[in-house]
C-alpha cells in the first residue's frame, strides 16, 4: 500500500511539473509575440 501511494505521488509531481513547463512556455511565446508587435509599432512610428 505504501509503495502505491509513493508511485502515485511521483506521477502527480511529474504531471504538475509538465503543466508548469507548458504554462511557462505559453508565457514565453506570448512575450515574444508582444515584443515583435512593439518592434513593428516602433518601426511604423519612425517612418
Amino acid at each position: 500500500m505504501q509503495k502505491q501511494i509513493y508511485i502515485i505521488l511521483i506521477i502527480m509531481f511529474f504531471i504538475i511539473l509538465i503543466s508548469i513547463q507548458y504554462t511557462l512556455n505559453k508565457i514565453v511565446v506570448l512575450l515574444k509575440e508582444i515584443k515583435i508587435a512593439v518592434i513593428n509599432n516602433k518601426n511604423k512610428n519612425i517612418v
